[in-house]
């Protein structure tokens, strides 16, 4: 007689048996969920890569968006396309990092501003948030992938209309790692992996995590990729502590980050930073209130903007006119 057919003809009577049943179910479910809290390497063809970055150079300025981390205060970069946007500037190279990485990837994709607006104004923390019992984190991530890859038609970043990279950490080592190449949903989901919180995807046999440990505002990669021009939006909580002082600022001085944060927005042209409603990570109750703070940083940000693509422009129109001077000269 098999062992498991013994152990059910020993048991007395029905009561025990369904004790028995109710215990064995339990174990079942537990097994099961531990399961899918095990990460799957993602190492196919398709799989995110950080390729050699070819910058990208123009006559006229190229002009960078660069999207910080900062949890569903996130949503307020949606206000920044809006305000950007309306006021004819269009970026040719869009960069993020962590909730940076998500509006990042859309508006890259061909998304505009107001198609952005409807999608964050629709949507429910349940279309992001997949929570499991065990793991690593509390998040597995899947959700925020499949959302990604289903807004932008399962297109890879290098398919995408507007050049896009997504900034991530490798949890090894904490290096910076610059995705630029693969599945665009599995890119976003790995910067947008906060330690303890979401599961890391595994990339290549390399756990990735949240891309705002290493890079809060991804204005280098945007650099690297050949921008004349980089707007950056910083909606982290130490920069709201900067806007707001007191003792929040005085916490965030205390923070290596945020010592990398300023040398990344130093390289900025034009740094927005909305004053923002106070909000936890995962919080989706203010994002109407931070989509319309990042509008008004937006649009306060233009005439500032506006003037440093002109003076790109003059001085790339100059070199121009030497170049021709030179070369009707040599002949």
């Amino acid at each position: 007689m098999a062992p498991w057919l013994s152990v059910l003809v020993s048991i007395p009577d029905n009561g025990a048996f369904m004790k028995f049943h109710s215990v064995i179910a339990a174990l079942l479910l537990v097994t099961l969920a531990a399961c899918a809290g095990v990460p799957v390497n993602h190492d196919g063809p398709d799989a995110p890569r950080a390729a050699a970055i070819v910058p990208f150079r123009a006559e006229r300025p190229v002009v960078a968006l660069a999207l910080g981390s900062g949890g569903a205060r996130g949503f307020a970069h949606v206000g920044v396309i809006k305000a950007l946007e309306a006021g004819g500037v269009v970026p040719d190279i869009v960069v993020g990092a962590s909730s940076g990485a998500i509006v990042a990837a859309l508006y890259a994709g061909g998304l505009s501003a107001d198609e952005l607006e409807e999608l964050a104004v629709n949507i429910d923390k349940g279309s992001l948030v997949d929570f499991v019992l065990f793991g690593s984190g509390w998040v597995r991530g899947e959700a925020l992938q499949d959302f990604v890859n289903g807004a932008l038609g399962n297109r890879a970043i290098e398919q995408l209309p507007r050049r896009f990279a997504v900034a991530a950490t490798r949890a090894r080592d904490n290096a910076r790692v610059t995705f630029n190449r693969g599945n665009t949903g599995l890119a976003v989901r790995a910067s947008a992996s906060v330690p303890n919180l979401f599961i890391a995807p595994v990339i290549r046999g390399e756990e990735y995590i949240d891309g705002g440990l290493t890079s809060p505002v991804p204005v280098a990669a945007a650099r690297a990729m050949g921008a004349d021009v980089v707007i950056a939006v910083d909606v982290s909580w130490m920069g709201q502590a900067r806007l707001n002082g007191g003792g929040d600022y005085e916490r965030a001085q205390r923070r290596p980050r945020l010592a990398l944060l300023d040398e990344e927005l130093a390289r900025a042209d034009v740094v927005i930073t909305p004053a923002l409603a106070r909000t936890r990570l995962l919080d989706f109750d203010s994002k109407l209130e931070n989509i319309a703070a990042g509008e008004a940083a937006g649009q306060e940000a233009l005439a500032d903007i506006r003037e440093r693509i002109e003076r790109v422009a003059q001085a790339k129109r100059q070199r121009l006119a030497e170049s021709a001077r030179i070369a009707a000269g040599s002949r």
